[in-house]
C-alpha cells in the first residue's frame, strides 16, 4: 500500500503542473469549438499513429480501448512528454511557434495477472491558444483592426478497468469501461479598434468558460491465438469502442468594455456588459471507434483503427464554423528482430511505423480542414530484472492541418515524443527456506 500511496502522490503532483503550467498549442483553428482535440496515444500508441483499439500488452499501458486493460501483468507507471513544432503559413505571411507539455500520467496494475487490469491517469483533452490580428476596410471607420487570443484547455483525469473471460484455450473476450472527469478554463478575448476615427471607443470582449463534469467510454475485444506447424503463435485481435455524449457542466462570465488608444497602451472607458457565472452546457457527441490487429507473438505487430464522433448532431453558436462529424483512420507496424537477444541490443529494439487522416470536426467558411500525419518511433529496452520490464519510447511525428485559401491557414508540424516507463512485479509473496 506505501507504493501505491507513493505513486498516487507523484501522479497527482505531476498533473497539477500538466494542467496549469502549459501552453499546448498556438493553432488558429483552436480558436473554434473546444479547440485542438489531443491525442490519447500513451507510449506504445504514439509510433502506431495513435492506433490502439486492437492492442493488447501485458507490459504497456492503453486507454483509447480500456478492455486491453486484462491483459496486464505487472504494475506500470507512463509519463509522457511532447514537443510540438508549427509552421503556419497563409496567403500573405508564415510563422513559426514552438510548445512543449506533458502528454499524459498513467498508473496501471493487475488485480488479478492477465485476467482482470486497472489504470488511472491524467492527461490534456483540448489545447486551445493562438493570438492574431486581421484589418479591414470600413467606408465610414476607415480601417479596422480585429485582435483574437485565446488561450487554455480540457483535461481528463481517469479511472478505466478491464476484465477478461476465456471463452476457450485459444480465444478471449475483455470488456473495459472508463470513468472520466473532463474540467479546464477557456478564455477567449477580442478586441476592435477603429483606427481611422481619431478618439474613438473602441471594443474589447473577453468570454471566460469554466467546464467540469463526467464522461464514460466502453470497449470490447475479441482475440484468437494460432500455432503453425513450427510453432510459432500468431494473435488476432479485434476491437471496438464507445463514448457516451455528454452534456458538461459550464460557468460562463461575458465582459464588454469600451477603451481608447491602441491594444498595448489603452485606457478604460465603461463596462457594456458584464454577465458573471451564467450557468451553460457544453455538448460533447458520441463517439464509435473500431480496430483490429494481427500479430506474431514477440515479433511483429500490424494495427488499423477507424474512429467517428457525431459532431453534426450539435448547433454552432459561430457564423463562420458549422460542426459536422468527423472520421480518423489510422494504421501502424511493429518489428522486434529478436526480443531475447541479450547479446545485440539492436535487434531488442521495438521499431515502429505509422501513418493517419483525419477530418476535423467542423469546417470554416465552408471550407473542410483536413489533417495527416507519418510516424516513426523506437522502443529501447533499459536494464531488466526477473521482476521489472522498464523502457523508452521516441516517436516523431510530421504531418499538415488545414489550407491556406480561403482565408484559412496551413499548418505544416513535427510533434517529438519522449515517454518512460516503469514497472514491477508488486505483491510477490516470499519463500523462505
Amino acid at each position: 500500500m506505501q507504493k501505491i500511496r507513493s505513486y498516487l502522490i507523484v501522479l497527482l503532483l505531476l498533473f497539477s503542473m500538466c494542467s496549469y503550467g502549459q501552453t499546448t498549442t498556438n493553432s488558429p483553428y483552436s480558436k473554434y469549438g473546444l479547440g485542438v482535440l489531443r491525442s490519447e496515444s500513451f507510449n506504445q500508441n504514439f509510433g502506431f499513429a495513435g492506433t490502439g483499439i486492437g492492442l493488447r500488452s501485458s507490459t504497456d499501458l492503453d486507454i483509447i480501448n480500456p478492455a486491453s486493460l486484462s491483459e496486464l501483468g505487472i504494475t506500470t507507471f507512463e509519463l509522457g512528454f511532447t514537443n510540438n513544432a508549427l509552421w503556419l503559413s497563409s496567403a500573405s505571411q508564415s510563422q513559426f511557434q514552438n510548445n512543449s507539455s506533458i502528454s499524459h500520467i498513467a498508473f496501471g496494475f493487475p488485480i488479478i495477472k492477465n485476467k482482470w487490469g486497472m489504470a488511472l491517469g491524467a492527461l490534456p483533452y483540448t489545447s486551445v491558444g493562438y493570438n492574431y490580428s486581421t484589418t479591414s476596410n470600413n467606408s465610414i471607420a476607415g480601417d479596422v483592426s480585429y485582435y483574437y487570443q485565446g488561450n487554455g484547455g480540457l483535461n481528463k483525469v481517469f479511472l478505466a478497468n478491464a476484465i477478461k473471460f476465456n471463452i476457450d484455450s485459444t480465444s478471449l473476450v475483455s470488456i473495459g469501461y472508463n470513468f472520466s472527469y473532463i474540467f479546464g478554463n477557456i478564455n477567449y478575448d477580442k478586441k476592435i479598434i477603429f483606427g481611422g476615427i481619431p478618439y474613438s471607443f473602441n471594443l474589447w470582449e473577453t468570454l471566460d468558460n469554466h467546464i467540469s463534469d463526467f464522461t464514460s467510454d466502453f470497449g470490447l475485444q475479441y482475440q484468437k491465438a494460432f500455432v503453425n506447424a513450427s510453432g510459432d503463435k500468431y494473435l488476432f485481435t479485434i476491437g471496438a469502442t464507445y463514448a457516451l455524449a455528454a452534456n458538461l457542466h459550464t460557468k460562463q462570465t461575458k465582459n464588454i468594455r469600451t477603451f481608447t488608444g491602441n491594444i498595448d497602451f489603452g485606457t478604460l472607458k465603461d463596462t457594456i456588459s458584464y454577465t458573471p457565472d451564467v450557468n451553460e452546457i457544453t455538448e460533447m457527441p458520441a463517439k464509435i471507434g473500431g480496430g483490429l490487429s494481427f500479430e506474431k507473438d514477440k515479433k511483429w505487430i500490424i494495427a488499423v483503427d477507424v474512429k467517428t464522433t457525431n459532431w453534426s448532431a450539435i448547433q454552432s453558436p459561430q457564423s463562420n464554423m458549422t460542426y459536422k462529424n468527423n472520421y480518423t483512420i489510422s494504421a501502424g507496424y511493429q518489428i522486434t528482430p529478436k526480443y531475447d537477444a541479450f547479446n545485440n541490443y539492436f535487434k531488442r529494439m521495438r521499431y515502429k511505423f505509422g501513418a493517419r487522416y483525419s477530418t476535423a470536426y467542423y469546417s470554416i467558411n465552408n471550407t473542410d480542414i483536413n489533417e495527416y500525419g507519418i510516424t516513426f518511433g523506437i522502443g529501447l529496452p533499459l536494464k531488466r530484472t526477473d521482476t521489472s520490464l522498464p523502457g523508452l519510447n521516441f516517436g516523431v511525428e510530421a504531418g499538415n492541418r488545414g489550407v491556406s485559401t480561403n482565408g484559412l491557414v496551413k499548418e505544416t508540424f513535427v510533434n517529438f515524443n519522449v515517454g518512460l516507463t516503469i514497472n514491477d512485479r508488486w505483491f510477490i509473496k516470499r519463500k523462505y527456506d
